[in-house]
């Protein structure tokens, strides 16, 4: 039987978070011949998100809680389930809010088990997010598909991955993540299911205006270098306008038509430094990712006490496995020695070579 791990990053939900997951529960119950773990992977949570989850899943073996040590972020709360979730058969991350609906993991499935490598839920529309936002949203999709050439325009988190896939994302050496870029970056055939985004059981959400610019800020500079060009190209027209400005300024003292005052030479300075500004200021966003993945810190860390799910037993899963694999590789075959061994176990030496350490 197959089985599948359903990855809920998770943060702050202790007024939703046990009935969110009983639903989602009751979806997955509803799908045949696959074993589901819901694990929810708590990132830091201020209140008893993780306490509750914990105490949820002493009547139900199949949930679990992934707890981090402090607020990672999204990003590397998908990565920490994903990474303790890859000797399942697939994984299918999902919000916790409901705002993914979990009546379409049977669809997921479904693709899936016909050799879809990756099933992505796809937005018809955005809820009841205000017309700035909406805006804003398709500014930044335009700005990331023509500087990166990657689509990811109604794309969500709501992505089902086989086991193949979360390997190679797992194997990615980055630090600063996007998940939904890399996903989409790694070139897998795809799945497409779209849907409604229905309303949110949060109160408030998570997501304000300014992380939304630092996500799209992130998320633009992890995949391309295209922006510093902006440098360069700033710097030509820079050199243009003060050019035409100086011609013109010339002509004017050669014609005795020149004006006093310093209406052109502060006309310059100001352009010239909104350009050498704005480009140190992009730089040092550069610089600064630069900064963050040469530290080689780890991205999450786990806590290992609060949660009922680790990558230890994982990890040592995996070990057995790979040892269980090398020593059938280096079984002999019935009837032959070993290679290098005779037949009586004793190792062969070739004649005319000394024993090492003798002289």
């Amino acid at each position: 039987m197959k089985s599948v791990a359903v990855v809920v990053p998770a943060l702050n939900e202790a007024d939703n978070i046990v009935a969110n997951m009983a639903r989602v529960r009751t979806c997955l119950d509803a799908v045949p011949g696959i074993t589901f773990t819901l694990i929810v992977v708590d990132d830091g949570s201020t209140d008893n998100t993780a306490a509750l989850v914990r105490d949820a899943g002493a009547g139900d073996a199949l949930l679990k809680v992934l707890r981090l040590n402090r607020h990672f972020g999204k990003e590397s709360a998908i990565f920490a389930g994903l990474s303790v979730a890859r000797e399942f058969d697939a994984c299918v991350v999902m919000d916790s809010d409901l705002q993914h609906p979990p009546e379409l993991i049977s669809q997921m499935v479904a693709h899936w088990q016909a050799g879809a490598p990756v099933v992505e839920a796809v937005k018809n529309s955005r809820g009841n997010e205000t017309r700035l936002r909406r805006a804003l949203v398709q500014v930044y999709y335009g700005l990331f598909s023509y500087l990166t050439k990657l689509d990811i325009r109604g794309d969500s988190d709501f992505k089902l991955l086989d086991k193949s896939v979360v390997s190679a994302y797992c194997q990615l050496p980055e630090h600063g993540r996007f998940f939904r870029g890399l996903v989409k970056w790694m070139g897998y055939d795809a799945v497409q299911i779209p849907f409604d985004v229905p309303e949110s059981t949060r109160a408030r959400s998570a997501w304000g205006n300014t992380a939304l610019f630092r996500y799209a800020i992130n998320s633009i500079t992890s995949f391309t270098a295209y922006p510093l060009q902006i440098v360069t190209l700033l710097g030509g027209l820079t050199f243009l306008v003060s050019l035409v400005i100086g011609g013109m300024a010339l002509f004017d003292k050669l014609s005795g038509n020149a004006v006093d005052g310093f209406t052109t030479v502060i006309l310059l300075i100001l352009i010239i430094g909104s350009v050498l500004m704005f480009s140190v200021g992009l730089i040092g966003i550069y610089v600064g990712r630069i900064f963050e993945e040469v530290k080689r810190r780890p991205g999450y860390l786990v806590d290992q006490e609060g949660s009922t799910l680790g990558e230890a037993a994982v990890v040592k899963t995996a070990a057995r496995k790979s040892a269980a694999k090398k020593t059938a590789a280096i079984k002999p075959a019935p009837g032959k020695p070993a290679r290098g061994k005779s037949s009586a176990g004793n190792s062969t030496k070739r004649p005319g070579k000394q024993e090492a350490g003798k002289s």
